[in-house]
């Protein structure tokens, strides 16, 4: 009983003390400076979809701005094949629709003599399939 009503005490100051702006700054500074504790911050925004869904937005709004972010990120991504190939997936008719983009993309593929010669395959053998039905 004494643990419960301590447990319940301890938690309600938290919760009051970080109502003031300059305590959950310095809170914040502390996460932040703190790889392990910032570490589990992270692993807790993640198991909650709302709290994911502002990390990735924000993540991607920074990203727009900075190159160098920008960079890290897809370089994350190339790690991941199956993410890659999913983002690529959700940003074509983005990239189809836009000229500039199109142009942009495809250059960007034709200068990938590997890339460019597999699409080239796959559409000669695409044309061999509609000669031949």
């Amino acid at each position: 009983f004494t643990l419960s009503a301590c447990a319940q005490k301890q938690d309600s100051s938290v919760k009051d003390m970080l109502k003031d702006a300059s305590q959950q700054e310095e809170v914040l500074t502390l996460m932040v400076e703190n790889h392990e504790l910032g570490k589990k911050y992270v692993t807790k925004m993640m198991e909650n979809d709302h709290a994911t869904g502002m990390v990735v937005d924000e993540l991607v709004k920074a990203a727009a701005n900075d190159t160098i972010l920008a960079d890290k990120l897809s370089e994350m991504i190339t790690k991941y094949p199956d993410l890659m190939l999913l983002t690529s997936h959700h940003f074509m008719p983005v990239i189809a629709s836009d000229s500039l983009l199109s142009d942009t993309f495809c250059d960007h593929t034709l200068e990938q003599k590997d890339l460019a010669k597999t699409m080239h395959n796959k559409m000669e053998y695409r044309k061999s399939l509609e000669r031949n039905h």
